[in-house]
């Protein structure tokens, strides 16, 4: 995983799905009983619908005393009372004969609506049938008010960002390395990538499967709100799959743009190791990688994750130090990294609005987090641009 995904410790409950009731699918029983015509209520439908209820209420009439009603012979409205007392007893007649209380048909009557025989799947074909949650959208932009007025960036402003990515590449300031392994270019995306990425991610974000906020079973939640892209992720398991287990969505698929995007990333990150550190093989110490994973978060301007390692993928994956690659923008983010999950001993680094870290090979496994977001530092074109909420937009990437 990256900064992405935060690990729950051991101590903390087991995870799980919505909850569910037994008794959302019982057989629901009407009884219609015939009502007196004297009091002007008789529909079309006010019959009773079979012979055992018929043959019921005869036997009830004659219990407490009264003829049965012959097929055309009005009943006195003061037999009212006797006649809901008949309905209660053929209800509870009904049910006890037919429906168990945990609403599954029983086994004395043969009936179509029992359930099929349970095969070895049958607890997640269960699964299937749970009330799934209803994932409310979240908008990483914020809406605009009053008439839309598009503000872009002066002339000026545009010039001096180019100027200034034209210095760091004179002066080979790029970025740097951070540790084996483990590369930090600074300001390496564009304005114009990050407006891309950001619209790309708020089309996605509002979509199915979409942004939504993790948590456990036990009710608590991770301070982020997640999109999938390509795999599920799931925090409660730490199992990739292709559903999100929450409401059964989809992933969307990784845009085009953003495997370009991390093909660059992969060749300049190599030729800046190389020139660091003299390698004649960089791909040993920073293996290439194809994404078909990536994990979107968006911090709010208190959100934060613990330190935690990405471990989730294949064991392949693993053992060949595949990298990760993490995109920032919008407000800057303290982000730690240590080879022990003790916060003490972690390192820290600023990460910036454009900034694209790459950790594989021996780091791959290093212990990771976001300890704050700096509030108020996204870049002013890139708001007037997207109009980004106050926070933090993270992409992470990785190959499963």
């Amino acid at each position: 995983m990256s900064e992405s995904r935060g690990r729950r410790s051991p101590n903390m409950s087991p995870l799980s799905g919505s909850r569910h009731s037994n008794h959302e699918n019982a057989a629901v029983y009407r009884p219609r009983m015939p009502l007196p015509v004297s009091s002007g209520l008789r529909g079309q439908n006010d019959t009773l619908e079979t012979q055992g209820t018929s043959d019921a209420l005869s036997h009830c009439s004659s219990s407490m005393g009264l003829n049965p009603s012959v097929e055309g012979e009005k009943i006195e409205l003061s037999l009212v009372e006797v006649t809901e007392s008949c309905a209660v007893s053929l209800l509870h007649h009904d049910l006890s004969h037919n429906v168990n209380i945990s609403g599954s048909v029983d086994k004395s009557e043969p009936s179509q609506e029992r359930s099929p025989p349970q095969s070895s799947s049958g607890i997640d074909d269960l699964n299937q049938v749970k009330c799934q949650a209803v994932i409310e959208p979240f908008d990483i932009c914020l809406p605009k008010v009053g008439t839309p007025v598009m503000l872009k960036p002066s002339l000026l402003v545009k010039n001096r960002e180019k100027r200034n990515e034209i210095k760091r590449l004179a002066e080979g300031q790029i970025g740097n390395v951070l540790r084996p392994g483990m590369v930090l270019l600074k300001k390496y995306l564009s304005l114009g990538d990050q407006v891309k990425i950001v619209r790309a991610c708020r089309a996605l974000g509002l979509g199915s499967g979409g942004f939504y906020e993790p948590g456990y079973r036990d009710g608590a939640k991770l301070h982020l709100k997640m999109m999938c892209l390509g795999k599920n992720w799931d925090p409660e398991t730490g199992n990739y799959g292709d559903l999100r287990p929450i409401d059964r969505a989809v992933p969307p698929g990784i845009p085009r743009e953003f495997f370009q995007l991390v093909e660059k990333v992969i060749k300049d990150s190599h030729s800046l190791v190389q020139l660091k550190t003299k390698a004649s093989h960089v791909e040993h110490i920073l293996p290439s990688m194809k994404p078909n994973i990536c994990i979107v978060n968006f911090y709010s301007a208190s959100g934060r994750l613990g330190l935690h390692q990405d471990k989730d993928e294949s064991p392949e994956s693993l053992h060949k130090g595949l990298p990760v690659i993490s995109f920032s923008i919008g407000d800057a983010a303290e982000f730690l990294y240590s080879d022990q999950r003790e916060v003490e001993k972690a390192e820290k680094v600023e990460l910036e609005s454009g900034d694209v870290l790459v950790f594989g090979g021996s780091s791959r496994l290093i212990f990771h987090g976001v300890s704050a977001i700096k509030q108020k530092t996204a870049p002013g074109s890139l708001l007037e641009e997207t109009n980004l909420r106050p926070g933090r937009l993270n992409l992470t990437f990785r190959e499963y």
